[in-house]
């Protein structure tokens, strides 16, 4: 019998990600607060300029960039998603 134990993907392969929580023009009938994920090496999670096309896609259409961040000019997210469609 073989046993085999995966851990998720390599350390390498994980993205660190933080949320940013809006509090302008709050709704005080409304329970939820506007959130939107970012990569925790996001330079400026406000600026659209530190995200890729597909993270100002998004920030536009939903306010969220989904993690879609620049990391020394590249998106990991973009990357990450990439690799998955490849071993699908």
């Amino acid at each position: 019998m073989t046993i085999v134990v995966k851990d998720g993907p390599p350390k390498s392969a994980r993205l660190l990600w933080r949320v940013v929580v809006g509090t302008a023009g709050l709704d005080p009938s409304r329970p939820s607060r506007p959130l939107s994920w970012h990569l925790a090496s996001c330079a400026n999670p406000v600026s659209p300029e530190a995200h890729c096309e597909e993270g100002r896609r998004m920030i536009t259409t939903m306010a969220d960039p989904d993690g879609h961040c620049l990391v020394n000019g590249e998106c990991p997210r973009c990357a990450q998603q990439a690799t998955q469609e490849l071993q699908s």
